[in-house]
């Protein structure tokens, strides 16, 4: 079985978090390549399975992005489901999914081209604090985070990417910095571990390790689970579920991550195992 470790062309590699998968596969018998998903030399239909493990160049070139996409799924099988990639590339996800009852950060869609006044959005909403992404995004890319006296900051901010994309407007969540963002790892819906990890407003991944081991509770794992089940993908071969606390201790989802998060195998030896016998049964 030959499988594709999916790569952008800033780093075609198999990525440091992602070398335990890729040797737990090549015990299982895989021949392990990577390509770069932009690679126009890479003949796609010679390998029997593309993992989609870290083209973070996606947010960029989104159009082209989901244009190989479409090209891949026509001659090998992509993992995850291409067509769970397209609705999870783009965070409205998470309104459908608010819909379904799942607890979610309240998140306003301001669309490309639309203009919208940031200070009477958050009034309308008894917001305070939020935080501005745009709703196709990687590792924070373009996230900042707007004080009630810099509104005019945030309002600039709106201005300049009105013509190009739709940018989502968030209360902060405090939890993220005081409890911590907690992300949990589920293999075929079974969860295996979860993380804490740095905010971004702190550094992030730029100031030590990106997580660290913890304990989400039951209530987190039971959350995890539910998610995937109101997202129509109870048993979906690899997915991340990033969870915070509300004000009254509740879980509460940040993002669910279903085409390019790092998991955490280096945080937790042995868990690679569990997506290996997932993509090799």
């Amino acid at each position: 079985m030959k499988i594709a470790f999916v790569t952008n062309p800033n780093h075609p590699e198999i990525e440091d978090d992602d070398r335990p998968l890729a040797q737990a596969l090549a015990r299982r018998g895989a021949i392990v390549l990577t390509a770069s998903w932009d690679d126009p030399d890479f003949a796609w239909d010679r390998v029997d399975l593309a993992l989609l493990r870290s083209p973070w160049d996606y947010h960029r070139r989104c159009e082209e992005f989901l244009g190989w996409l479409a090209r891949a799924e026509a001659v090998t099988t992509v993992v995850n489901d291409p067509e769970v990639v397209r609705w999870n590339i783009n965070k409205r996800y998470l309104r459908e999914l608010a819909d379904k009852g799942v607890p979610t950060v309240p998140t306003a869609f301001v669309s490309r081209g639309e203009s919208a006044n940031l200070q009477d959005l958050c009034a309308a909403r008894g917001w305070a604090t939020v935080v501005l992404k745009p709703s196709i995004s990687a590792d924070s890319w373009e996230t900042i985070r707007v004080a009630p006296d810099r509104h005019a900051e945030g309002q600039a901010y709106l201005d300049r990417h009105r013509p190009d994309r739709e940018i989502m407007v968030q209360p902060f969540v405090k939890d993220v910095e005081e409890r911590g963002e907690h992300s949990l790892m589920l293999f075929g819906g079974v969860y295996s571990h979860a993380v804490r990890k740095n905010s971004a407003f702190q550094g992030g991944r730029h100031v030590g390790p990106e997580g660290r081991t913890s304990d989400p509770g039951p209530d987190g794992v039971e959350m995890a689970r539910n998610v995937l089940a109101r997202a129509g993908f109870p048993k979906i071969p690899y997915a991340r579920v990033d969870i915070a606390r509300d004000d009254s201790g509740a879980p509460l989802l940040l993002e669910l991550e279903l085409f390019e998060p790092t998991l955490f195998f280096r945080e937790m030896p042995g868990s690679e195992e569990a997506l290996a016998r997932v993509l090799m049964p």
